[in-house]
């Protein structure tokens, strides 16, 4: 009886530490392994002076994980449909089965909507016929029920009516039964309102300035605090940290622009002079000083590792400085 006991001890803990090993190994490989991206686009030699068709730009992008394990890409203009494949086949987006019996079932049902138009959607068509009278006749309703709405409907008339004869009186009779005490009132009282309404529009003006440079107050003593400066730059150095695990490794563009202005293309070579060293082996940008023209070609490639970028995202929220940051600033909004 222990023997079995233990054993099925022995085997339910294998199960739970393959389980666990299973899980250990998925978080591993999700957070070591990078994602890796690849786009390719390109934008034909057009004439900016001719209206732009964005058919002719050509994208390719595709992300894959653990050799291809996950791939999804997109083809523009081609396949405008992203697909998300495993071990590949395709799971987003499914394609719809088409199902013959729910056809012909939505096609019978269209019939019987069809034939089964009412003989007052006819009558406001147009499209009643002999038919049709003769079919509605059986089913008229008997002459009791007529007689019963027709009094209702003159008892309502009849109200109405009086109603509408008794609103004329009053109307008329009010000018009458009016003092010109109450007239005098009336004319003083609106006046009143006149007056104070500039009044009120001033005082909450002048509430909301005070709340508006109060809170700039408060907003420039958190901005001069050290705690403030620290969890800035703390953020500020995991941000670029972030930017550069994301940024791609390899990139290769060649880019053919003229504005139709020298001096305007001049301006643009100045620019892509001065961040050379950053673009340098990377993008290469041919100048037309005569023709208004575009066309680029654009081949980048990089990768992605959640573990960079979710540490450095853990180490933010959990700092001290910028959780203080971050309530005094809910504070400010708050008040």
């Amino acid at each position: 009886m222990l023997a079995g006991f233990l054993t099925a001890l022995k085997i339910i803990g294998i199960v739970i530490l393959c389980i666990l090993a299973i899980v250990l190994l998925l978080l591993i490989l999700i957070l070591f392994v990078p994602i890796r991206y690849k786009i390719d686009a390109s934008v034909p030699e057009t004439d900016r002076n001719e209206k732009f068709d964005a058919e002719k730009i050509s994208v390719k992008a595709k992300i894959t994980w653990l050799l291809h394990f996950i791939s999804a890409g997109i083809d523009f203009p081609n396949d405008k449909t992203f697909i998300v494949k495993v071990l590949g086949i395709k799971v987003f987006p499914r394609e719809k089965k088409k199902d013959k019996e729910a056809e012909k079932k939505t096609d019978t049902n269209n019939d019987k909507i069809e034939t089964n138009i009412s003989y007052e959607e006819k009558s406001d068509m147009g499209e009643l016929d002999a038919k049709d009278v003769s079919e509605k006749r059986p089913e008229e309703t008997p002459e009791s029920e007529k007689d019963e709405g027709a009094q209702k409907a003159e008892d309502i008339k009849d109200s109405s009516e009086e109603n509408n004869s008794n609103c004329t009186d009053n109307l008329k009779n009010e000018p009458e039964d009016k003092a010109l005490i109450e007239i005098i009132t009336d004319f003083f009282e609106k006046i009143e309102n006149i007056l104070k309404t500039p009044q009120t529009v001033l005082e909450k003006i002048q509430y909301t300035i005070s709340r508006v440079c109060g809170k700039i107050g408060m907003i420039k003593t958190t901005l001069e605090n050290d705690i403030f400066k620290r969890a800035f730059a703390l953020v500020k150095k995991k941000l670029i940290k972030i930017i550069k695990a994301i940024m791609p490794k390899k990139i290769n563009a060649n880019i053919l622009l003229g504005t139709g202005d020298p001096a305007d293309t001049a301006e643009v070579m100045a620019l892509y002079s001065a961040l050379y060293p950053v673009l340098c082996k990377k993008v290469y940008f041919e100048p037309d000083f005569e023709r208004k023209v575009v066309a680029a070609d654009a081949h980048i490639k990089g990768r992605i590792t959640t573990f960079t970028i979710l540490v450095s995202l853990a180490i933010c929220y959990f700092n001290k400085d910028v959780k203080k940051v971050i309530k005094r600033f809910k504070k400010i909004i708050e008040s």
